[in-house]
C-alpha cells in the first residue's frame, strides 16, 4: 500500500493501515533529525507493523511504544514523578521484556516456606511501601505550609481541624496559580485550605464570612468549566495537594484495601439503614475517591453503587456535584441515588438535608449550598458484570440511518455485498437492543478506525465463575497505557508530527489495551463484580484530554410514543464522523481536531432539579468528543466543537439538548446565542427557578436566602447562571 501523499491525505485514504503506512514508511526521513531521542525502529518494528498485519499484542505494543519513547525527556521526567520505587521497578522489568504478570510480582523478595509466612511478609511489604509513599508525599506537602512571608499570613488566624485544638489544620498561601486537570481554568485563591474534619470546614466558612470571601471546592478538578473558585477568594481541597496536582497518579496501581479509619472525617464509608433485601444506604465522605469506594465494595462484596463514572480517579464529591454521570437505560444520574445531603451553611452550621422534595434540589447544587462533607446513597445488593466486549465494523456498532454516510475511508467489504441492506437492518436491532435493554451501555470510536469499540453488559446475581478485572497484570497494562498517552503528548516529536498522525498513534496505544486483547474478532466473557465492570480502566487521569458532552434526549417513535426512538442517537454518532472527514477536505483546515474518541452513553432520565437528563422520559444519549492539548495549540479544537455543538443543538425544538455541566460548553454559542444566556433563559428557565424557590425553601428555618448563598459559596459563572 503506497503512503500518502506528501501535500496531505484525502478523506478517502484516512483510515488505520494507510496512515501507518504513511507513517512507518516517512517518519524517520521527516524527523529523525531534529528528534534523535526516539527509537523509530522499534516503534515500526514493535508497534506499528503488528498492527497492519493484525498481530495483536498489548504487551509487545505498548512496550514497543515504551521503548520508542524512553530517552524522550517527556518519558524521563515523568518516570521521575512516579513516587513509588516498586512501580519504578515494575515498570523497568517490563521494559526490560519481564510479562505484565512477572513485572507485577515482587522478586526481590522470595519468601519460602509457609503460605502464612509469605502473606505476612507481602503484608509487611504493603504497609511499608504505602508508609514510604506517605512520607513523600508529606515532604512535598510540608514545603507549602505557611510561608511567613506571604502578604495574607498576617490576616489568618490559627485555624484547627478540632475543638481541643490539638490538630492543626493545613493551610496553603501562596502566589501560585490553580490550574484545573484539564488547563481550562487558571486563578490564584487568596488561600487553599486542605480540612480533613467537618468542624476544620466550619471554621472556614466562619472565618470567609467574617471577611465576606467566597468559598469553593475541588478534588481532582476534573471540571472544564470554570465552576472553581476565583482569584483572591478562598478554595478548598478535598486532597492533599500532592495526590491532587501529581501526574502520574499511582492509586489504582498500590496494593491494600480502603482503610475506613483512616483518621480523614472527609474520608469514610459506613453502612447505614438497610430498606429491604436488595437496598442499603451507605454514608460517604467527599475526600473518598472512586478507586476508595471500588475497593471498599469488593472487599465487602455485599454492596456497589448501581452506576458511576469509569475513572477512578476522582473524589465522591466530584462525581456527585455536577449530576450528569451515568450509564445504562434503566438509570438516572448518579446524584439521583442521593438520599442525604449533610454539608456546612453559609454561617458555618453543619446542616443535613434529608426531605424527599428538597434532595432534589441539594443532591446536585454545585455546591451553592455549601460545603458538602457527606453523602448518603441508596446501594443496591451486589452483582455480576457478565462483560463480552467486542471490536465491530464502525457502520455496525451504530449502524447509520443512511449507508451511504459511512465515509469512503470506513467502507469495510461488506459495504458493496448484496446483503448489504440485511446487514445493516440486523445492526440496527441489535444497536437498539443494546440500547434498550442492557445494564450498562457504551461505544467508542477512535478516530479513523474501521472498527468501534462496544462494551455493553447485563449483570446476575450468580457469583459462579467471578474474577477479579483488570486483574493485577491487566491493570498495570492498562496504567501504563495511560501514563504512555499522557507522556507521549508532551513529547516535542509527537506534537510536530501532522494531525492525523497523532491520531492513529494515540488509536493504536488506546485499542491495544482494550478487551478482546488475544485478537480483534474474539469474543470473550469476562464475569466481574459491578463495581468493577463500572470502573474497568484505570489510570485515565495520567493523560490530559479536551472534552465536550452534550445530553440528548431521545424521543419516542412516531408508530408507538410508549417506546424511545434510537434514531437520533444513530445521527448524533454519525453526523460526528461525517464532520472529522468533512474538515480533511477542507482546504482551509486541513487538520485532525478529533484526536482521541467519539464516546456514547444510553442513559435514563433524572429527577434532580438541575440535571441535563431532566424531563428526558424516554432517556438520553449522552454523547462526548475528546481530543489532546495539542490540537487546542493547533487552533483547531474550539471550531470544531462549535461546529459539533451546531449540529448536535439542530435536532428540533422539541428535544432540550444541553451540555454536560462540567465539559467544555463556557463561551460557545447554542442556537446563535451565547451558552450562558441560552442555559439561563432557555433551556433551564423553569428549572432555575425551581432550584432557587428550593435553596430558598431549605435556608428559611436556618436564617439565610439566595444572597446569602450568592455572598458565600458562588463565583462569576453562577452568579451569571442561578443568582442574576
Amino acid at each position: 500500500m503506497s503512503p500518502l501523499p506528501s501535500n496531505g491525505p484525502r478523506p478517502s485514504e484516512l483510515e488505520r493501515n494507510r496512515i501507518l503506512n504513511d507513517i512507518i514508511e516517512n517518519i524517520e526521513d521527516r524527523f529523525a533529525r531534529n528528534y534523535s531521542e526516539v527509537d523509530y525502529g522499534t516503534l515500526k518494528k514493535e508497534v506499528l507493523i503488528p498492527v497492519i498485519e493484525n498481530d495483536f499484542n498489548p504487551e509487545i505494543q505498548l512496550r514497543g511504544f515504551l521503548r520508542a519513547f524512553r530517552n524522550t525527556l517527556g518519558f524521563k521526567n515523568s518516570f521521575k514523578n512516579i513516587r513509588d520505587p516498586t512501580l519504578k521497578k515494575q515498570i523497568t522489568a517490563f521494559i526490560e521484556g519481564k510479562s505484565s504478570d512477572d513485572a507485577v510480582c515482587n522478586h526481590e523478595f522470595e519468601v519460602s516456606g509457609h503460605p502464612d509466612r509469605v502473606k505476612f511478609h507481602f503484608s509487611v511489604l504493603s504497609v511499608l511501601r504505602n508508609l514510604f509513599v506517605c512520607a513523600l508525599q508529606l515532604k512535598e506537602a510540608i514545603k507549602d505550609i505557611f510561608p511567613r512571608k506571604h502578604r495574607y499570613v498576617q490576616d489568618l488566624p490559627g485555624f484547627w481541624e478540632d475543638q481541643k485544638q490539638t490538630k492543626a489544620m493545613k493551610v496553603v498561601v501562596t502566589d501560585v496559580e490553580f490550574e484545573n486537570w484539564g488547563q481550562t481554568v487558571k486563578n490564584t485563591p487568596r488561600c487553599t485550605f486542605v480540612p480533613t474534619t467537618v468542624y476544620g470546614v466550619q471554621q472556614i466558612v466562619r472565618y470567609a464570612k467574617q471577611r465576606d470571601l467566597r468559598v469553593r471546592c475541588g478534588g481532582y478538578r476534573h471540571s472544564w468549566s470554570n465552576i472553581f473558585s476565583q482569584d483572591n477568594e478562598i478554595f478548598i481541597s478535598l486532597l492533599d495537594l500532592h495526590q491532587a496536582t501529581t501526574i502520574p497518579d499511582i492509586i489504582s496501581v498500590l496494593p491494600g484495601q480502603f482503610n475506613p479509619y483512616n483518621g480523614n472525617q472527609l474520608r469514610t464509608i459506613e453502612l447505614k439503614e438497610q430498606k429491604n433485601k436488595s437496598k442499603r444506604l451507605c454514608r460517604v465522605g467527599v475526600s473518598v475517591t472512586n478507586e476508595d469506594f471500588r475497593r471498599w465494595a469488593i472487599a465487602n462484596d455485599a454492596w456497589s453503587l448501581p452506576v458511576d463514572v469509569i475513572l477512578v480517579e476522582v473524589t465522591i464529591g466530584g462525581v456527585n456535584g455536577p449530576i450528569c454521570h451515568g450509564a445504562g437505560y434503566a438509570h438516572k444520574t448518579v446524584s439521583d441515588y442521593v438520599r442525604r445531603v449533610e454539608y456546612v451553611d453559609c454561617n458555618g452550621d453543619f446542616r443535613t438535608v434529608d426531605d424527599q422534595v428538597d434532595i432534589k434540589a441539594s443532591a446536585g447544587a454545585f455546591g451553592l449550598l455549601g460545603v458538602v462533607t457527606h453523602i448518603t446513597f441508596e446501594l443496591d445488593a451486589m452483582t455480576y458484570a457478565v462483560m463480552k466486549p467486542v471490536k465491530v465494523d464502525i457502520g455496525l456498532a451504530i449502524p447509520p440511518i443512511n449507508k451511504d454516510d459511512i465515509p469512503i475511508a470506513l467502507q469495510s467489504d461488506w459495504f458493496h455485498s448484496n446483503d448489504a441492506s440485511k446487514k445493516l437492518a440486523d445492526a440496527k436491532i441489535e444497536f437498539d437492543n443494546r440500547a434498550a435493554n442492557h445494564y450498562y451501555s457504551e461505544w467508542f470510536w477512535f478516530t479513523y478506525q474501521r472498527k468501534a469499540w462496544v462494551n455493553t453488559w447485563n449483570t446476575t446475581s450468580d457469583a459462579t465463575g467471578v474474577e477479579e478485572y483488570p486483574d493485577e497484570a491487566q491493570t498495570f497494562l492498562q496504567w501504563i497505557q495511560g501514563w504512555l498517552g499522557g507522556v507521549i503528548t508532551t513529547v516535542p516529536l509527537f506534537n510536530a508530527l501532522p494531525g492525523y498522525w497523532q491520531a492513529q498513534l494515540l488509536a493504536t496505544n488506546g485499542m491495544a489495551a482494550l478487551p478482546p486483547t488475544n485478537g480483534e474478532d474474539s469474543t470473550p466473557t469476562i464475569i466481574t463484580a459491578l463495581p468493577n465492570a463500572l470502573h474497568f480502566r484505570r489510570g485515565i487521569q495520567n493523560m490530559r484530554v479536551r472534552d465536550t458532552e452534550f445530553q440528548i434526549p431521545i424521543p419516542p417513535r412516531k408508530d408507538d410514543p410508549t417506546k424511545p426512538d434510537f434514531s437520533v442517537v444513530q445521527q448524533a454518532w454519525w453526523d460526528v464522523i461525517k464532520l472529522v472527514y468533512q474538515q480533511a477536505e477542507s482546504k482551509d483546515d486541513p487538520s485532525s481536531p478529533m484526536r482521541l474518541t467519539l464516546e456514547l452513553r444510553i442513559m435514563g432520565g433524572s429527577d434532580v432539579i438541575m440535571a441535563p437528563q431532566r424531563g428526558n422520559r424516554l432517556g438520553t444519549a449522552s454523547i462526548e468528543v475528546l481530543t489532546i492539548p495539542d490540537a487546542v495549540a493547533d487552533d483547531d479544537w474550539m471550531d470544531f466543537i462549535q461546529k459539533v455543538t451546531d449540529i448536535w443543538m439542530s435536532y428540533g425544538d422539541d428535544l432540550n439538548v444541553r451540555p454536560h455541566w462540567a465539559k467544555e460548553w463556557d463561551g460557545l454559542q447554542l442556537k446563535g446565542q451565547d451558552a450562558r444566556k441560552y442555559l439561563k433563559n432557555v433551556a433551564y428557565l423553569s428549572q432555575i427557578d425551581e432550584f432557587r424557590t428550593a435553596l430558598q425553601r431549605i435556608g428559611r428555618p436556618h436564617g439565610w436566602g439566595l444572597d446569602e448563598l450568592r455572598s458565600r459559596f458562588s463565583n462569576e459563572l453562577w452568579d451569571e447562571i442561578v443568582f442574576d
